[in-house]
């Protein structure tokens, strides 16, 4: 005898059950692809943050390396 036959009165509330979970499975998923989605955004404007920074950072060595842009930038 399955289950189904000894208590049929139990088959609505195991289907609402196996519904809640699938349900739940679905939410947590796109839960966690929205937190890759922020994650890998975060980090492309993280590294475009670094790159203008290094870039900024090569303009002032350039700077400091040629006498003539030195003097004609005032301090």
């Amino acid at each position: 005898m399955s289950r189904i036959e000894i208590h049929p009165d139990f088959t609505s509330i195991e289907d609402h059950i196996r519904e809640a979970n699938l349900q739940r499975a679905a939410y947590m998923g796109q839960l966690i692809a929205d937190g890759g989605v922020a994650l890998a955004r975060s980090l492309k404007r993280l590294g475009g943050v670094i790159g203008r920074a290094y870039d900024v950072e090569l303009d002032k060595r350039a700077i400091e390396a040629d006498a003539f842009l030195r003097r004609s930038i005032p301090r």
